[in-house]
């Protein structure tokens, strides 16, 4: 005699297969999303520190008044680094959220900040300080996205042309 149809320990079997394929693919939905989350995080950490460090590289070792200092000079904003004309005026800045050269905040990054540490350095071992100019500065640019460190970037600016 032939049944036709399915038994209940068929339809139950096929149930539970269909189940795990289920989990399976929500956990890996899930994994592909906190990627994509992660690369575009990652891009725009990049991208920050990449931007500000181009901004300093374009100014000038020096500042090119009368009686240079390191840091910001009188008349230069410790809020605003629209007036910033060479690379040491960033010495400490720290700017949350992100700013444009020209002072404006940038739209869409909360939760994200630039800092920037600037330093002389021994031309000789470029991991040495020092407390007088020597013609080589090391620039530090750090970038957090709530409170966690994305992206550095370190470069040298030396006085020679």
């Amino acid at each position: 005699m032939s049944r036709r149809g399915l038994s209940l320990i068929e339809a139950v079997v096929s149930c539970a297969l269909v189940g795990v394929l289920l989990v399976a693919a929500m956990r890996s939905v899930g994994a592909s999303a906190l990627a994509q989350y992660q690369t575009a995080e990652w891009a725009t950490a990049r991208w920050l520190a990449d931007g500000l460090m181009t901004e300093i590289l374009a100014k000038s070792y020096k500042d090119p008044g009368a009686t240079p200092q390191f840091g910001p000079e009188s008349g230069e904003s410790s809020t605003s680094k629209a007036d910033y004309d060479d690379v040491d005026d960033y010495q400490g800045w720290s700017e949350s959220p992100p700013q444009s050269a020209d002072g404006a905040a940038m739209p869409d990054l909360a939760g994200w900040q630039r800092s920037v540490a600037v330093d002389w350095i021994d031309p000789l071992d470029l991991s040495e300080t020092t407390l007088w100019d020597t013609g080589a500065k090391r620039i530090a640019v750090t970038v957090r996205h709530n409170g966690t460190v994305a992206a550095a970037r370190t470069a040298i600016r030396t006085e020679a042309p």
